[in-house]
Parts: structure tokens; sequence; C-alpha cells
């Protein structure tokens, strides 16, 4: 097999696969402010249907009743409505798969972190866990086990928090002490995982997977506003650029865009992907303290807000307001259900 032949064929057809400018505004695409307030007040009944994530107990004390929808485009230009446009959000699991593009950029193989296995386990599980099943990584990058393999490519958080300021615009970003604190003293779960990849060889030392598994706890208790987290998923959707300068590989960018694909809405990430994507994949990656991001490569982002949540962990109201926005912000060539057959489908599972 000629190898260098079948390279420069695959590069051709890359190369073919001409790509939009990346100069549509919000405008170009038919998103205004009217739309996504309408977008907005159409999903906020829903956010009564969920639950705070009263585990953390720090997360119990949020005002349930702050919600937000923030989309923006390449440009860096944005549309922002709700309450809770200006909240100060601890961003959970929303950070993994900024944690798995920082493990990819430090330089480890995506096999050193994990596979990347369809599962309907939740969030806080693994097969890892189970010796019998004889893994020795993760099966999702994106699960807790996988975002803790990740935080061991963490040698100094400062670093990864930098990584965060540079990709949200915000010099001064910063963790949550107080929900850090709470999530510290209720980890048991998250400390027998980090045990676990020390006896599967993901980590060398007791000492290396207590320090990811603090880096891992850090990570998420980073405080954002909507808006912020919108500015560092539009660099992604951008495929790695600010202010001119690649600053992430974008093959790291496909790589936690596919796991997110699989896996961003955890055990719910299929059904709500036919309403909101139809045949195409759903980039979306939600966390417990109530935000859902969005990437859209070429086109933007989008982040919903609202703390309550549903059995799974994502948020009641995002989970419904991300059905019509994703079809507003995707690119319009895709198939998707009709409007018909999306609302007969909510309807089932409501």
């Amino acid at each position: 097999m000629n190898c260098e032949l079948n390279k420069r064929l695959l590069q051709t057809i890359l190369d073919n696969q001409k790509r939009v400018p990346l100069t549509l505004s919000l405008g170009d695409m038919g998103i205004t402010k009217d739309i996504v307030s309408q977008i907005y007040e159409w999903a906020k009944p829903y956010a009564v249907e969920g639950e705070l994530a009263s585990y953390i107990p720090e997360l119990a004390n949020v005002d349930p009743d702050k919600s937000a929808i923030v989309i923006g485009d390449l440009q860096g230009d944005m549309i922002a409505v709700g309450n809770g446009v200006d909240v100060k959000v601890s961003i959970q699991s929303v950070v993994k798969p900024f944690l798995y593009i920082y493990a990819l950029q430090k330089g480890l193989a995506p096999s050193d972190i994990s596979y990347i296995e369809p599962t309907a386990m939740h969030f806080n599980t693994d097969a890892v866990l189970q010796p019998e099943s004889h893994k020795s990584r993760p099966g999702h990058p994106l699960n807790n086990a996988g975002a803790i393999s990740s935080s061991g490519a963490i040698d100094q958080f400062d670093d990864f928090l930098a990584f965060m300021r540079r990709l949200t615009g915000n010099s001064k970003l910063a963790v949550l002490e107080d929900v850090y604190l709470s999530e510290m003293a209720t980890n048991a779960n998250n400390r027998a995982i980090a045990m676990r990849l020390v006896a599967t060889g993901r980590f060398a030392t007791i000492a290396d997977g207590m320090r990811a598994l603090d880096n891992y706890t850090r990570a998420c208790a980073i405080g954002v506003t909507p808006a912020e987290i919108t500015a560092a998923c539009v660099v992604l959707a951008r495929g790695g650029k600010l202010d001119g300068d690649q600053i992430i590989s974008e093959n790291h960018i496909v790589r936690a865009i596919n796991a997110m694909n699989s896996y961003g809405l955890y055990e719910r990430t299929g059904e709500i992907s036919l309403l909101a994507a139809g045949v195409r994949a759903l980039s979306c990656k939600s966390g417990v303290g109530g935000l859902i991001i969005n990437i859209d490569p070429g086109r933007g982002a989008f982040t919903t807000y609202s703390p309550r949540l549903d059995a799974a962990g994502n948020s009641a109201f995002g989970k419904y307001a991300l059905i019509p926005l994703n079809n507003l912000l995707a690119a319009p060539y895709a198939m998707r259900l009709s409007a018909d057959e999306i609302i007969n489908t909510i309807a089932e599972f409501e």
C-alpha cells in the first residue's frame, strides 16, 4: 500500500471541502435577539421541573430561578437574554472538554487518557471501576473517570487556569473556593475513581492520583459567567484561533467535539441529539452547575444556564432550550426532524 499516495489523496479531498468563510454574523444566520428571547420564554417553564445538585452542598445554595441564554458568532458578537446572564457559575463538568484538550495539548496520546466508548452509564461511574472488566483506562474522556485522567496532565493548576483565562477573555478568572471545599469534603466517589486509576496503571503513584483528583476538583469549581464560557466555546468553533494565533490544535478540538457528540449530555445524549440536530451530531456538554454549552464549528456557539437538573444531571431548562437553539445555529443543509415530529417527541419524554 502506498501510504504517501493515500495521504496526498486524503489531503486533496480535505482541501476540496472548502469551508464557509468565517464571516457569517448572527444576523446573517437569521439569529436575532427577538427570536432568542422567544426561545428563552418557551423553555423557561421547563426550568421548574428539575432539582438543584444537592449532593454538592454549596450548589444547593444557588438561586434556582436564574436562567440565561448566550449565543455568539465567530467574530465575537453575542446575544444574551435572561436574568442569569451575569451570574458567576461553577463550571462543573462543562470543563471536561477543556481538560481533555489541555491534556492533548500537553502531549498525552488519546489512548493514554481514555477510550471513547458508547455508554449509558451515569457520569460518576465507569467500567474501569470494575476489576472484572480488565479495563486499564476510563471508557470515555467526558465522564468523571476520564476527566480525572485528563487532569493528570496538569503539573501546576495555575497553568490550566491561565489556559482558561485566555479562552474566556477574563484575566481574573478564579476558582470559587467555597465550591471547591464543598466538593472536596464530599467527593468520596471521585477519590475511589482516582485510586482505581492508580490500580490500573493510569497513575504511577497514589500521590499522582490524588494530585489529579485535586486538579480536577479545582477545575470543576472555576467560576464563569454564561458569556465567558460562550467566548471560550467560540474559540473552539473557530478551530482554535484567537486574535489571529492558532492557540489550540484543530485535531485536539475535533477529538473533544467528537467526545461531546457521543456523551455530552450523558445518557440523554441520543434522544436530545435527535431533536436538536437530526442526522448531525450534537456537540454539547452539560454540568451539574446548570450550564450547557454547544459548539457548532464554523458557525458559533451558545450556552444555556439554569441550575435545576434532570435525573441525568442536565439543566432542565437547557435541554429544552438547546433544541431550537441548535436548529437555529446549525448549518442549513443538515437533515432534521420536522417541527411536528420534534414537538411530538418532546411530548413523549415530558
